[in-house]
This record gives structure tokens, sequence and C-alpha cells, in this order.
């Protein structure tokens, strides 16, 4: 069984941004009517090495693509029989229990955990998405919440982004034109939208367009200033040139763990 993705509202930083966020993330609807189709299938870790290819057409690849990622899943999927360790949490073993390739944010609280495999560059190797959710996946407007990417160097899979723990502040979405949109707040009065393509060799995020918007009160009043590249734009033009990149992802194709 599967769930599909539907894009995910950008976090809200402050009650001040609320309004910037609601134009940000792939031009795509965010309210809660946007809700996706719900079925579910779990796994064990023995199925992992059973993964179908029951993708859409364009998303097919070789199973060696896929099966790269083996080590990972099983990482995530003896974190998720064993519970997220919280036996051990009061132990100097609890962090070392974690795969070395788990991120932090994902492992603070038990969860649902599902992985998607996708070609964002379409070089012919997938790449493994993970994301999370909270327990009640029978709600219509559940939509999994990315934490983390990876992909494939031609020896080892690595982390797409291995400078950013993404979570609660930081997140990405992945848009339907090869396009990573990664979305973080630098405080309570900033928020920042990045665009990013993989480059040639397959696994490094090269930034293409960069956003920020930042407020501050003049009275009881919060004046916003918008800017891309570095270089102030209208709020109009802010709105416009993120709503521009294509919408994000509607179709992959999720597996429980």
């Amino acid at each position: 069984m599967k769930i599909r993705e539907t894009a995910k509202a950008h976090m809200a930083t402050a009650v001040v941004l609320s309004a910037a966020f609601l134009f940000a993330g792939c031009g795509t609807d965010t309210s809660e009517e946007a809700a996706p189709d719900v079925v579910v299938e779990e796994i064990s870790r023995n199925e992992i090495l059973e993964i179908e290819n029951d993708v859409t057409d364009n998303q097919k690849a070789p199973t060696e693509s896929v099966n790269i990622y083996n080590d990972v899943l099983a990482q995530y999927s003896d974190m998720v029989q064993n519970d997220f360790y919280v036996n051990l949490r009061d132990s100097d073993t609890y962090e070392s229990s974690f795969g070395e390739d788990i991120g932090l944010e994902i492992r603070t609280h038990k969860q649902n955990i599902y992985y998607a495999f996708y070609d964002i560059d379409g070089n012919g190797t997938m790449e493994l998405i993970i994301a999370g959710g909270e327990n009640g996946i029978s709600n219509p407007s559940f939509s999994p919440w990315n934490y983390d990417l990876y992909g494939y160097d031609g020896t080892d899979v690595v982390h797409i982004f291995p400078e950013m723990e993404f979570g609660y502040r930081t997140n990405f979405s992945i848009c339907d034109n090869g396009v990573i949109e990664v979305f973080y707040s630098g405080s309570a009065a900033e928020s920042c939208v990045d665009f990013y393509k993989i480059g040639i060799d397959g696994f490094t995020p090269e930034l293409i367009d960069s956003f920020t918007a930042v407020s501050h009160l003049e009275g009881d009043e919060p004046v916003f200033t918008y800017s891309q590249n570095g270089n102030e734009i209208t709020e109009e033009e802010y709105n416009a040139n993120i709503q521009g990149y294509a919408a994000a992802l509607t179709a992959l194709d999720w597996i429980q763990i």
C-alpha cells in the first residue's frame, strides 16, 4: 500500500511571517483540503530486498538503482523494529544504536517511517527519500514530512545535503522538473527558500536561486523586506518568482517501513 505525497506547506517561523509562507513551496496549494488518498503498506526488514518497481512509468530504473540503498533502509528498519531504542534512552549506548546514516531529527520521537525512490536528475539512478509522520495515517489529510535525501556517488550512498539536518526548522520538497526546494528559518523574523539542482556528478547539489523574507516591527506593524540572490525585490516579485518553479511532486509512491 502506498501514500501519495502532496506538496507540504512551508513551516511558519513566526506569526509575522505566516503571510509570506502562504505563497512559498514550489507554487503549490498548501491548504488542508489538498488531501492525498491514503493507502498504507507495512514492510519488514526482510521485505526490503523485494522492493516493487511499482512506480510511475517515467520512474522505472534498473533494480541495482534501488538496491544500493538496502543498507540505509535496513538501518531505518532496525530503528522502527526496536521502537526507536527508547529503552536505551538513558544509557551510554543510545546514540550509537542508531545507524550512521540516520539523521538526528527523525529519531527524536517514535513515528511512522516511509521511503520512496525518485530519479530527480534523470540520470538513471534513483535517489532515496525518507519521510516520517505521526501515528494515525487513516486521517485523509495525512502527508509524510521529509527528513532526508540520499544519492549515490558511484561507490557509496551519500546524503545529498550532508551539511543540513532536515526536520522542524529546515525541510525540502522535490519539484517535478528536477528542482529541489529547501526552506528554512534563520530566526523568528527571517525565512529563506533556496532552489537546487543535482550536479552532473549525480549527487552534489548546486544552488540555482535563493530567496529571503525578513520582517521587523515599525510600531506595532510588521514590515517585510524581500530579496532574491541578495538583491531586494518587491513582495509581488518574491511570490511570483517562487511560484514560477514547477509544482511539487504528487506522484511519489511511499512505502512504510
